[in-house]
């Protein structure tokens, strides 16, 4: 190359290259960088048209060698059977043996992905398990002997539908007839290790062939200890960013040993690192080896959601996605009618959402000009193609995907960018591929076809098309051969470099280490690793390796192949845990309050409009804020989905049957007059009644966990009957009866549980908890639970009030009253209250009472909304992204 350095050095291969040689590559990637070089060459030499360098991976060429044989009619042709068809087609054989033995298998899927690696380990190998010593290892071993049944069922399939894998195309370039002979000699380039089946084709195909082992300075080395995986690639994505910026022109190499694992979060530090996570996202210069699976490409993930709305349930998140999504032509996901759907579908509880509900909620959301959202007229448009009940054949279906996609309008109206642009080319390639599926996967119904499809996806890789880079990230084999200025080698440590061997469970242990299997031993596996090592070394001229010093708070040692590398300083552990980039970013802004402490004052026609009881000084006894943003501005935390009762709708179903109950009893003396049985029934009726009543309740929990619900409400109830018949005597005045109380212009809706009347007048107010209660939470300037004295200043003629603490074995009455005879409810205020300056008796405690709450239903007419929560205050609020609480009190 005239500018720049090589990427790869062509000199030692021109003698081969003017003798015509066909290059031979280990993997794809060298290959593509020989032909990048000779083609930089040839513009380098002003050429506008040349002769294409013949260069391709051992693999690809042997396969161009069966082609053009089936071309010339030499051996009959098989379709080829992909990865995606080569796994359905074993699942649909796994599933096929299972329903008639009996067999069940946890993971069908994982077993399909190990037998389909274990016939092609066997054909590269040039194993036949059906031959004499071979077929005895199989048969004494139960799963290898399963295998051989699954294995000839798979054969007969392929056979008959005329489909063939690579390998099976290679096994049959080995028997053409005549023998398929290339006339210009191959020269195999850093090719260390070549499988029985590759050998036997070429020996079969090429006439001469030679080698060539590309030499090297040896590299200068060095060791990194990490304090952990994230650290380590941090320091990776820092160290390539330091040498772009000193040197532009430097080949860059970042090898990961669990690429899987680590891929996505070193590209989101490398673009950080280059500043490439806003509008220059596109121009990361960094070219990754590996894409990711095409279902986790946002635009394909979208897709695969839209096709869900044809059967159901949507889980919760996809309807949210889907609403939000910009690959749609619906575009009113910000609306207020998609939060109050969201709101709608979030309280119900469900985790996952049936299409009828989400159609009917969808279609309801009106506003008050009539306009609903889209996503009701797409649902039902949808649910009108009438595609559940059908059963077609994969290219049948292909139709009615396209249908589904086209009533959402995705890929939406807005310009993709390139790399979406690609992933939406990528996501027909697969239903083209898909659509050849109809000898394996036969006829199915939408859901079935559908699961099948996302199958496919998950296994497709979306790998953009990008230029080539100088800073590249490859897995360890893909590296193989590749030359580097500088070399990174990330994750060595010593259980994972080498790898754990991991034997293929459908092979006989005995037939791997005979003919030394991938990944059937430890030996093998260190060997491989000691191979790659060796070419790494060689094919840069520094090379670093890191490792972490604990994985999961696990010490981690480094590989014994690098132990010995001279080290450099350890990182010292910060006390921190945000990482420092963030950190520099938060000391280069100046941070001011997150929230003004002062909203507008109420005015009179908000006043009107507020509504609200108890629990808005409530929420302004335990954080101003809270009020402010539930009562003022309608903020509410969307619901956690809950498969069983919520904590919430259990209390709601002990306060209705408890007042179901005393509709029955009305007074002490009838409670009394029961027997044991009676006292059953009741319960048993009220429980009962109360879950029949409650139609939310019943329609997202399952009837098993309602009968358990029932079952122990029922008994909780007859056990607070035995503490209420021990009382003396008293009547049921009133149940949930409404009351109001005005405070510095605030009218608050009260709805008092039970009002109970005793024997010699007094009249106790109580409301019914399931939790444990503190008399403390009625005092000080922010009372945390203003209740049950608002019901006192309500009702002027109380002379107690007391929480019904209804649980199991320790349930009791709680609270303060002018009367004895009731266990639980105080007449010594000072010595029950335990505070310093507390009232003496009943009517400086209704004063100090009205003053307290009297101040904070001003203070919540006044604006005051400062995010000052009392003590725990935050465990159950949910406002905590809205509020910024740490924010709050980092800048107080």
């Amino acid at each position: 190359m005239a500018s720049g350095r090589q990427l790869y050095n062509l000199e030692p291969l021109r003698g081969f290259i003017d003798r015509d040689y066909q290059l031979i590559t280990p993997n794809a990637r060298l290959a593509r960088r020989i032909k990048y070089e000779w083609d930089e060459e040839q513009k380098d030499a002003g050429r506008v048209a040349w002769a294409p360098l013949r260069v391709a991976p051992l693999e690809q060429w042997l396969l161009e060698q069966w082609q053009r044989a089936a071309d010339e009619s030499r051996l009959p042709a098989l379709r080829l059977l992909g990865q995606e068809a080569n796994l359905l087609l074993w699942q649909r054989v796994i599933e096929s043996d299972s329903s008639m033995s009996g067999l069940s298998l946890l993971q069908p899927a994982a077993a399909a992905k190990q037998a389909a690696d274990a016939r092609d380990t066997l054909l590269r190998w040039r194993l036949n398990p059906a031959s004499g010593s071979a077929q005895r290892e199989f048969l004494s071993d139960p799963d290898c002997r399963v295998f051989l049944r699954w294995l000839l069922e798979f054969e007969s399939r392929m056979q008959r539908a005329g489909y063939g894998t690579a390998a099976d195309r290679l096994t049959a370039l080995i028997e053409a007839k005549p023998s398929v002979r290339v006339p210009s000699p191959i020269l195999l380039i850093d090719v260390d290790e070549i499988m029985p089946l590759q050998a036997a084709c070429l020996e079969s195909v090429a006439g001469i062939q030679e080698e060539y082992r590309s030499a090297g300075d040896t590299a200068t080395v060095s060791l990194l200890p990490c304090k952990n995986r994230e650290g380590e690639l941090e320091e990776a994505a820092a160290w390539s960013a330091r040498q772009v910026a000193c040197d532009a022109e430097a080949t860059l190499g970042i090898v990961l040993v669990d690429m899987a694992t680590d891929r996505l979060s070193l590209e989101y530090l490398l673009r950080r690192e280059f500043d490439c996570l806003g509008e220059d996202y596109a121009s990361l210069p960094v070219n990754f080896s590996t894409g990711i699976t095409l279902n986790r490409a946002p635009v394909v993930a979208t897709a695969l959601r839209m096709l869900d709305t044809v059967v159901g349930p949507v889980p919760l998140a996809a309807v949210a996605a889907l609403l939000q999504t910009r690959f749609s032509r619906q575009t009113d996901g910000q609306s207020d009618l998609a939060v109050r759907l969201m709101s709608r579908l979030s309280a119900d509880g469900r985790a996952d959402v049936s299409l009828s509900r989400l159609r009917f909620l969808a279609a309801e959301s009106l506003t008050e000009e009539g306009q609903a959202l889209a996503l009701g007229s797409i649902l039902r448009q949808v649910a009108g193609l009438r595609l559940t009940g059908r059963s077609s054949l994969p290219s049948e279906w292909l139709e009615h995907i396209c249908e589904v996609l086209d009533l959402w309008g995705w890929p939406g109206y807005e310009p993709l960018d390139s790399l979406e642009y690609q992933q939406v080319e990528r996501w027909y390639e697969l239903l083209e591929r898909f659509a050849g599926l109809d000898d394996v996967l036969g006829r199915m119904n939408f859901a079935q076809m559908l699961k099948a499809l996302r199958f496919c996806s998950q296994r497709a890789i979306s790998q953009p098309q990008t230029r080539e880079s100088r800073v590249q990230v490859l897995g360890p084999i893909e590296a193989a051969g590749l030359k580097f200025d500088k070399l990174w080698l990330c994750g060595v440590q010593a259980s994972n470099w080498p790898p754990t061997p991991r034997p293929n469970p459908f092979i006989p242990q005995p037939l791997q280490r005979q003919y030394d299997l991938p990944r059937a031993t430890a030996e093998r596996e260190w060997r491989f690793v000691e191979q790659l090592t060796a070419q790494f070394l060689w094919g840069a001229s520094e090379v670093i390796a890191s490792y972490s010093v604990e994985t999961d708070g696990v010490p981690e040692l480094p590989s014994p192949l690098v132990r010995d590398w001279p080290r450099t300083a350890q990182p010292e552990a910060t006390a921190d845990p945000v990482a420092p980039h963030w950190l520099a970013v938060r000391e280069a802004h100046t941070l001011g309050p997150a929230l003004p402490d002062n909203a507008p004052v109420v005015g009179a026609d908000e006043a009107a409009r507020l509504g609200g009881g108890s629990g808005l000084l409530e929420d302004q006894a335990n954080c101003p804020f809270r009020a402010f943003a539930r009562r003022r501005l309608k903020v509410t935390p969307l619901s956690e989905p809950s498969v069983g009762l919520t904590a919430a709708e259990r209390g709601s179903l002990l306060h209705s049957a408890l007042y179901i109950l005393w509709g029955e009893l009305g007074d002490s003396r009838a409670l009394g007059q029961m027997d044991t049985d009676a006292l059953q029934s009741l319960a048993a009726g009220s429980a009962g009644q109360a879950l029949s009543e409650d139609r939310r309740v019943r329609e997202r929990v399952d009837k098993p966990l309602l009968d358990l619900e029932e079952q122990r409400l029922s008994r909780l109830l007859q056990q607070w009957l035995a503490l209420e018949r021990a009382r003396t005597p008293f009547r049921v005045r009133a149940r949930e009866a409404p009351a109001s109380v005005e405070l510095a212009g605030l009218n608050l809706k009260l709805q008092v549980d039970r009002i109970d009347e005793l024997e010699g007048g007094q009249v106790l107010v109580i409301d019914y908890k399931s939790s444990v209660n503190s008399l403390s939470h009625w005092l000080g300037e922010r009372p945390r639970a203003p209740q049950l004295p608002l019901y006192g200043l309500a009702h002027r003629d109380v002379s107690g009030l007391a929480w019904a603490e209804v649980r199991p074995r320790d349930g009791g009455f709680r609270g303060l009253g002018t009367f004895g005879g009731v266990d639980g409810v105080k007449e010594d205020l000072k010595k029950a209250l335990r505070s310093p300056g507390s009232p003496e008796d009943w009517e400086a405690l209704e004063r100090e009472w009205h003053t307290t709450l009297s101040a904070l239903a001003q203070a919540f007419m006044n604006g005051e909304a400062g995010v000052d929560p009392l003590s725990g205050a935050c465990q159950y609020c949910g406002l905590e992204s809205f509020c910024r609480v740490g924010m709050a009190h980092e800048t107080a």
